[in-house]
């Protein structure tokens, strides 16, 4: 198992997570521990997608480079991450987790994970 793959494993074994996934600016997996029922390939094009459109609001409304997204829904958050260039960490938070803690935690290990892609 890569250090990559096992930093995600962990995230997804984490209580308040459902899966994690690392993916290149061009939608390509990097690595993912996401569930059976989703298509790894398409969570990481529609994720950069997405991270693109986000990114280009914030640029309109004059907030700058995207660091991170939080988009809440009813069955959790999912959490995308700037991991230096190159490349977009997804978490799939589940809907009773504390979300603060697991952003604390993100954000203390980015640095970690950027080294790793």
């Amino acid at each position: 198992m890569t250090p990559l793959r096992s930093v995600l494993a962990a995230l997804a074994e984490r209580p308040d997570v459902a899966g994690a996934a690392v993916m290149s600016d061009e939608g390509l997996v990097i690595s993912s521990c996401l569930p059976d029922a989703l298509d790894p390939d398409a969570v990481a094009a529609f994720t950069v997608s997405a991270h693109r459109a986000i990114e280009a609001l914030s640029g309109t409304v004059r907030h700058g480079a995207l660091d991170e997204a939080v988009i809440s829904s009813g069955s959790g958050a999912m959490v995308l991450v700037r991991l230096g260039a190159g490349a977009i960490l997804l978490l799939l938070a589940t809907p009773d987790g504390d979300l603060g803690t697991l952003l604390h935690e993100v954000r203390r290990h980015g640095p970690t994970l950027a080294a790793l892609t």
